[in-house]
């Protein structure tokens, strides 16, 4: 029995033949080298290369940067901070106030880390809808090199958490960058030292307020021309009160009418061991709850909170001596109830002794006489016996 073979359905294009030709060969490695050829010029371009997410934002490191200006919207407030030659920065719009250090580190060790990433936007439309405009805009951020070098950055909106948009100024394309508009405020009361007025508690000598002056010895602090007993307790409190004395802000270096300082409503004198002294001038503020503070030897003016001045306001003499305790007052006491006047009081029975007036009047008992019953004991002593009581005498 034969078995027919059923003819193959499959069509032979022919395609492996030709493309293993010379000809398609040829025209396969050119366009391979036409490909590699433009993969070479983008990668010379300069401005492919600022464009890869490795490329830094900006060129100036934290060492190099000198000065940096915060500001912000329409002139809503401005801080210069400035690196004087020691490497101590300070407030240079606010006569050199001292900053806290760690905060300028930071701010520049975030802002010198960023890399340019992929482009979010870069049409006038985009940089106005981040708000990264030229004319309208959320923080602006310039950083000034000791050479002249200088990077300005305008931030914008933060889309989430610890992000913000942002552009270089001569750059028009926008970025979403990893930083926190906190990070960037242009308020200089968020730059400046918060313990300006602390003072070393072991170093104080003495205090002075209006009616009162406390001074240290060997034994202690003691209050001056004065015999009263001194409150220990309330005079150590009171020295690390004024040694840690804390401020909410600076509101500047110029005296304002509002800040009442012709009308203070504590002074306070301190001297120090080294022969330092301090001379504070607090007063109520016009408007609001808060009080200004001018030290004497600084020339800015200390905006201060109640909290801060707690246990100062209402501060004299009297809190800082021992107060005599206050007389125990008498618990209060029931009358005992009356007793009824028929019912006598009860009363222990004992024997009367014999006194000397009844055995003088009565005669000596004869043994025939009977045994006298003797009365029970009374309030009163029983009157003598009558004469016919006694026994008579019979004549043998």
């Amino acid at each position: 029995m034969s078995t027919t073979m059923a003819p193959s359905t499959k069509a032979d294009l022919g395609w492996g033949r030709d493309l293993r030709s010379p000809g398609i060969l040829g025209l396969l490695l050119m366009l391979a080298l036409q490909l590699l050829i433009a993969l070479g010029f983008s990668l010379s371009d300069p401005g492919a290369a600022a464009f890869t997410p490795q490329a830094p934002l900006i060129a100036l490191t934290p060492k190099e940067v000198t000065r940096i200006t915060i500001e912000g919207p329409d002139d809503e407030g401005k801080v210069q901070l400035s690196r004087k030659a020691g490497g101590e920065w300070v407030i240079a719009n606010l006569a050199d106030l001292p900053v806290t250090a760690t905060k300028v580190d930071q701010l520049l060790e975030q802002v010198t880390a960023l890399k340019r990433p992929l482009p979010i936007g870069t049409s006038e439309d985009a940089r106005k809808r981040f708000k990264v405009a030229d004319d309208g805009y959320v923080r602006r951020l310039t950083l000034e090199g000791a050479d002249g070098q200088s990077t300005t950055l305008v931030l914008g909106e933060t889309p989430g958490f610890r992000r913000i948009f942002g552009r270089t100024a001569d750059d028009s394309e926008v970025y979403d960058l990893p930083l926190a508009l906190s990070d960037v405020s242009n308020r200089r009361d968020d730059w400046a030292q918060t313990g300006l007025l602390k003072l070393d508690q072991e170093k104080i000598s003495s205090v002075s307020g209006k009616d009162w002056t406390l001074t240290k010895n060997e034994q202690g602090w003691s209050l001056a021309e004065s015999t009263e007993p001194l409150d220990e307790g309330a005079a150590k409190a009171l020295v690390a009160k004024v040694a840690n004395l804390g401020y909410r802000g600076v509101l500047g270096t110029e005296d304002d009418p509002a800040y009442h300082q012709q009308e203070p409503v504590l002074e306070l004198s301190i001297q120090l061991d080294d022969g330092g002294t301090r001379a504070y001038r607090i007063s109520k503020a016009e408007d609001g709850e808060d009080y200004v503070l001018k030290d004497a030897a600084r020339p800015y003016y200390f905006k201060l909170s109640t909290f801060d001045l707690e246990g100062l306001l209402d501060l004299d003499r009297s809190k800082l001596i021992v107060q005599p305790e206050a007389p125990k007052a008498e618990a209060a006491s029931e009358p005992p109830a009356p007793q009824p006047a028929d019912t006598p009081e009860p009363t222990e029975t004992s024997e009367p002794e014999a006194s000397t007036s009844d055995a003088e009047s009565a005669p000596s008992e004869s043994p025939e006489a009977p045994a006298q019953v003797q009365a029970p004991a009374t309030e009163t002593p029983p009157p003598p016996a009558p004469p016919a009581q006694q026994a008579p005498t019979q004549a043998q």
